[in-house]
């Protein structure tokens, strides 16, 4: 079950891409096609123009699904082969010769153990600044980590590569260090694709889920320039204890992030695109929400709280000290939450995609790879008027 809402916000055009495959199985090959639910899940934030972001959104889990790699079950060395080889194709398709664009990408495979259990694996590929948290129990629990040109090991690539990096920004440019396209960092002919200035090569990071794992959000940095990994987890878990359907919550968090108005040029003025995966684990939704709901009131894990404050002053203003999740406005609290809008459409195994820059976690620390960590399996190195909703999905 997952739900996901997108927002051209102030933006004058959309770049982001998000696609969504519960059963993920390669199309071109009749004859491998099974009944195991291998779900795909990916949000795909552009720049410099959208077309990369919707081309990787249309082909990335094609070409996941068709690689002998995936066949094998080897699913780190399929996620890092299927961003180099989308690169590859994008690259030497004609149509695409002259663009200039670029996007990030992250990426998540849900792999069940088998049919029937609460338990499997989860890998997480991720390739630029959008990011991944999974909630244990309340916890925000990185599943990415930005890649920015900073970092100590992206700027010793870049550096190697023959680039450089001002104002932190690669060559003086680019925000983060690892996209699919930007190809005008990707121009030593000496080098594999790994090792160019900008890389499409992502980190995997693996996780073995149990039933006690609750969900999995995906997005851009339109979301997480504004909200920390865990208040993001906070009005996800708050908002399923009240019953907001995940597509509501998820433009819940949308409003959140939208800044009253285009003056500021910063934070909040970005497209924004935001995923929730619930990992069932053998539940039915309804006992999902249920059991989510008694870990909340009872305070299991995490001690959730009751409102989050207001990212933006006018909010302030206006409504008080706290945003309260969802429900009924009341005094010194404002109701975010979208009710009224429906729950969306009903997405199949079939894929959609829709098209359109996240420092630090709660503690400040900034996510940033460091091309180390236990937990990467493989790093490689290391309307147009700006405000309107513009697609939720819930399946």
């Amino acid at each position: 079950m997952f739900a996901v809402s997108d927002m051209q916000g102030w933006r004058i055009s959309m770049e982001d891409a998000h696609a969504a495959v519960l059963q993920l199985q390669n199309e071109n090959d009749p004859k491998s096609k099974s009944d195991e639910r291998i779900s795909f899940f990916a949000v795909f934030d552009g720049h410099g123009g959208a077309n990369v972001a919707r081309y990787s959104g249309r082909t990335l889990q094609g070409r996941l699904a068709e690689l002998p790699e995936y066949k094998e079950k080897k699913w780190d060395a399929a996620l890092h082969r299927a961003f180099l080889k989308t690169d590859e194709d994008l690259r030497n398709d004609p149509v695409y010769a002259n663009d200039t664009s670029g996007c990030t990408a992250v990426a998540a495979l849900f792999v069940p153990e088998s049919t029937g259990t609460r338990s499997g694996s989860l890998y997480v590929a991720n390739s630029g600044d959008s990011r991944s948290v999974l909630s244990l129990g309340g916890e925000a629990k990185p599943m990415s980590f930005d890649h920015k040109p900073g970092n100590p090991v992206e700027h010793a690539r870049i550096l190697n590569a023959g680039g450089f990096v001002e104002f932190d920004r690669v060559n003086g440019n680019l925000a983060l260090s690892r996209a699919i396209g930007d190809f005008e960092f990707k121009q030593n002919s000496s080098l594999p694709a790994e090792e160019q200035i900008v890389t499409a090569n992502p980190e995997v990071i693996a996780h073995s889920y149990t039933e006690n794992d609750e969900f999995l959000v995906l997005a851009c940095d339109g979301i997480w320039d504004c909200l920390s990994n865990q208040q993001v987890v906070d009005i996800v878990r708050r908002g399923v204890a009240q019953g907001m359907e995940l597509v509501d919550i998820c433009e819940d968090i949308l409003e959140r992030c939208l800044a009253p108005d285009a003056e500021v040029g910063g934070i909040g003025c970005d497209n924004m695109t935001l995923m929730i995966v619930a990992i069932l684990a053998g539940r039915t939704k309804e006992e999902w929400y249920q059991w989510v709901k008694e870990r909340v009131e009872n305070k299991v894990g995490y001690d959730t709280p009751e409102s989050i404050a207001p990212i933006f002053r006018t909010q302030l203003a206006q409504h008080g000290n706290g945003a309260h999740f969802g429900g009924a406005t009341g005094q010194g609290n404002v109701a975010l939450s979208l009710n009224g809008l429906g729950n969306g459409g009903l997405l199949s195994a079939i894929p959609r995609v829709l098209s359109g820059q996240g420092l630090t976690d709660e503690h400040g620390n900034h996510m940033r790879s460091d091309g180390l960590g236990a937990q990467i399996v493989s790093a490689g190195d290391g309307n147009n008027d700006g405000t309107q909703m513009d697609d939720k999905t819930e399946a």
